[in-house]
């Protein structure tokens, strides 16, 4: 055999090494690609496996205000309605004036549902509804046991701090039963008492 011959065997086999390391390189990056496509999650399931796994949005906390049988804060399904939230509170309470919240909108956490009560105008006949919420006989005082945080901060002396305070008051221990009680909330002395008395009503 010449060397010609030889060094032409030589390449050939050079050749075919090569062609073989690449065509076994080619198919493990493929099986690797495959085998990392099944591990890994569809795109877009990601938020929701994660929102499941750690159950964030399973249930919303809703405070229920206003006008119905029994205020409060609920805890409902993610995805309920404000409808829900009333049902859950009692339903409305006479007077209550239904049309001015939406029942069909969706809760949200920390939300709060302040259910008005429908304003009578002076010498209505018995049986009519109830002055709103936020007004007594006199039109201009403000109901403790159902304003709203805004409503109470309009108060001589209280802030958004007190306001909460009272509200969370009233939620643990129920409606004021005498305008005076408002001075078992902590930080309403009487001489903070004195600034509003003539401004509130129950």
């Amino acid at each position: 055999m010449g060397i010609l011959q030889k060094k032409l065997i030589i390449i050939i086999v050079l050749a075919c090494g090569i062609l073989a390391y690449s065509f076994h390189g080619f198919w493990q990056k493929s099986s690797d690609d495959q085998a990392r496509a099944a591990v890994l999650p569809p795109p877009g399931n990601t938020t929701t496996a994660n929102t499941t796994a750690n159950g964030t949005g399973s249930e919303v906390v809703v405070y229920v205000s206003g006008g119905v049988i029994k205020p409060g804060v609920y805890k409902l399904s993610h995805g309920s309605r404000v409808v829900d939230a009333v049902t859950m509170a009692g339903g409305f309470a006479p007077g209550a004036d239904a049309a001015k919240i939406n029942l069909a909108l969706q809760l949200k956490d920390e939300m709060q549902i302040n259910v008005p009560y429908a304003v009578v105008s002076v010498g209505a006949t018995p049986g009519a509804p109830a002055v709103s919420s936020a007004t007594s006989n006199s039109g201009d005082r403000i109901n403790i046991n159902t304003a709203s945080k805004a409503e109470l901060d309009k108060l001589p002396g209280i802030g958004p701090a007190l306001a909460d305070r009272i509200i969370e008051y009233r939620t643990t221990n129920g409606p004021f039963k005498d305008i005076t009680d408002i001075k078992k909330v902590p930080g309403i002395g009487d001489s903070k008492y004195n600034q509003f008395k003539d401004k509130i009503s129950l």
